[in-house]
C-alpha cells in the first residue's frame, strides 16, 4: 500500500503595493488542484486583519502550499501583514511550501521565468485583461463602490491560480521525480 497523497493548495494573494510597510493584502486566492477556488477579500482596509485570518485559516490542513514565486512575494507579504494585526502564522509556514516559479528557474532553461512565459511555453493561454500592478488603481475603485473592479481582481487572482494550476500539472512528471517523497 502506497503512501497517503498529500493535502495540497495553490494560493495567490493580491495588495495594493509590492511592500508589505507600505501595503495591504486585499485578498487571497486558494485553489484545489482540482480547481475548486476560494476567494478571501478585504472589503477595506479595516477589514484587513479578518480577510488575513480568513485566509490563513482556510489553508490549514494543507500539506503542501503551491505558489508561483511566493517565497519572494506572497508569503514574506502575509507573514508581515499578519505580524503587523498579530494573527498566527502557523498555517501558512507548516505546510511544505513548493514555489513553482523557482521550480521552473532552476530546472527549466527558459528566456524569462514569470507565469505569462512560462504558462504560453506550455501551451496554456493566460489571461492579461488585468494584471496585478492594476490591483491598487482596482482597489481603490472597489473602496469607492465599483463592484467590477473588486470583480476584476477576483477573476485577476482566480486566472492566476488557475494558471498556476495547469502549469503544475504539465511540470508535474518532473516533480514526480524531483519529489519522489511527497506522492504527488
Amino acid at each position: 500500500m502506497g503512501k497517503k497523497r498529500p493535502k495540497l493548495c495553490l494560493i495567490d494573494i493580491e495588495s495594493t503595493s509590492l511592500d508589505a510597510d507600505v501595503g495591504v493584502f486585499v485578498g487571497g486566492g486558494l485553489m484545489t488542484l482540482g480547481g475548486r477556488f476560494k476567494w478571501v477579500y478585504a472589503d477595506s482596509p479595516k477589514s484587513e486583519s479578518r480577510a488575513i485570518k480568513s485566509f490563513l485559516k482556510a489553508i490549514v490542513g494543507c500539506d503542501v502550499v503551491v505558489t508561483w514565486n511566493g517565497r519572494l512575494f506572497d508569503i514574506p507579504f502575509i507573514t508581515a501583514r499578519a505580524l503587523r494585526h498579530g494573527v498566527s502564522i502557523d498555517s501558512l509556514l507548516n505546510p511544505l511550501h513548493l514555489d513553482l516559479a523557482e521550480f521552473v528557474k532552476n530546472n527549466l532553461k527558459l528566456a524569462r521565468h514569470d507565469l505569462y512565459h512560462v504558462s504560453r511555453f506550455l501551451g496554456i493561454t493566460k489571461d492579461l485583461e488585468v494584471e496585478g500592478f492594476d490591483v491598487p488603481a482596482l482597489y481603490a475603485k472597489a473602496l469607492k463602490g465599483d463592484r467590477r473592479a473588486a470583480s476584476a481582481i477576483r477573476n485577476h487572482c482566480r486566472d492566476d491560480l488557475e494558471t498556476t494550476r495547469l502549469v503544475f500539472l504539465k511540470l508535474l512528471p518532473l516533480l514526480k521525480i524531483k519529489y519522489p517523497d511527497l506522492n504527488f
